[in-house]
């Protein structure tokens, strides 16, 4: 086991150098980040070459390349020119939104997924397969953005029970921390129901078509013919047997749900890392979607390094391979 972990630990390591250097190079390939300076007519030439000369603009690619390295081991993850402070200082403040709403509404997604998945599979071909298979079908086909848009309107416009944006009422001032937190829940109940949603459904299908192949395995149609519960059999033989490829697809959506949240963070206007990368791209903050991303990619391959290690623990045979 530890030399499983010291090889998915090295190959974690060199994703991540391979990843950040191609962050790198995509944020120069976009053009000039102090172009809109430039083009200002207030702002002199000399300035400018200041501000070049701070952010070591003013050097050939690979010494930039290597100055990049050096600060990101450091933490520090440059300057925002938008919001005028540290990089790092703004994806702090921001990320813990992002997790608040992703971890909880991830988790729950998988276990729905997960329990409701072994019983339609379970039944397959009745017409609680079909209802839930054609739900799924159908959610699963529609973007994030576009199901947030729907229930926005649904639940804020049409309804009026849930707030239009934010993670909590502009200008209102909280004496409590219990008024502060009824506030956040209420502006959190509409976005984390839709990753839920979309997610639950989504998987559905998966988890539903693994079990429906368990159940074909000999193993279980020996312990049917053998008389044993039905419950046992679900419980013991189909879910526990499905669990492994299950794992691997559902602890990958902590990973890709990212641009999930992305979309769902834009349309509610929560201030999550999600919308931070929009507000990165639209306002040209060359250094604040270069730091953004590496966050989110070293979110990535964390997962897929916990993925392994917890694939490993319930299979042994993935240690050796």
């Amino acid at each position: 086991m530890k030399t499983f972990l010291a090889r998915r630990a090295l190959t974690s390591l060199v994703t991540f150098i391979a990843v950040i250097t191609v962050v790198f190079l995509l944020a120069r390939a976009t053009g000039d980040p102090l172009a809109e300076l430039e083009n200002d007519p207030r702002i002199s030439p000399a300035t400018i070459a200041a501000i070049k000369a701070a952010f070591g603009l003013d050097k050939p690619l690979h010494q930039q390349y290597l100055s990049y390295l050096a600060n990101l081991f450091r933490g520090d993850l440059g300057y925002s020119l938008h919001y005028k402070e540290p990089v790092a200082e703004v994806i702090a403040r921001k990320l813990p939104y992002t997790l608040a709403l992703l971890v909880p509404s991830i988790t729950l997604s998988n276990y729905l997924a997960y329990a409701v998945g072994i019983e339609v599979g379970w039944r397959r071909g009745s017409r609680f397969d079909s209802i839930f298979m054609s739900v799924s079908m159908f959610v699963r086909s529609t973007p994030y953005f576009w199901l947030a848009i729907v229930f926005l309107y649904v639940f804020s416009v049409v309804l009026g029970v849930t707030p239009l944006f934010g993670a909590v009422t502009p200008g209102r001032r909280f004496e409590w921390s219990l008024d502060w937190l009824l506030d956040y829940l209420w502006h959190y109940a509409l976005p984390f129901t839709v990753l839920t949603f979309r997610g639950f459904l989504s998987e559905l299908i998966y988890v539903r078509n693994v079990a429906v192949d368990v159940l074909g395995e000999d193993f279980v149609t020996t312990a049917v013919a053998r008389g044993l519960p039905e419950k046992y059999v679900k419980r013991r033989y189909v879910a526990r047997n499905a669990m492994l490829p299950i794992v691997t697809v559902l602890g990958m959506r902590y990973a890709f749900i990212i641009d999930g949240a992305i979309l769902t963070e834009t349309v509610f206007s929560y201030p999550g890392t999600g919308r931070l990368v929009y507000e990165a791209i639209f306002n040209r903050d060359f250094w604040l979607l270069q730091g953004a991303v590496v966050v989110l990619a070293a979110s990535v391959i964390i997962v897929n390094l916990v993925i392994d290690l917890l694939y490993a623990y319930l299979d042994p045979r993935v240690r050796y391979r």
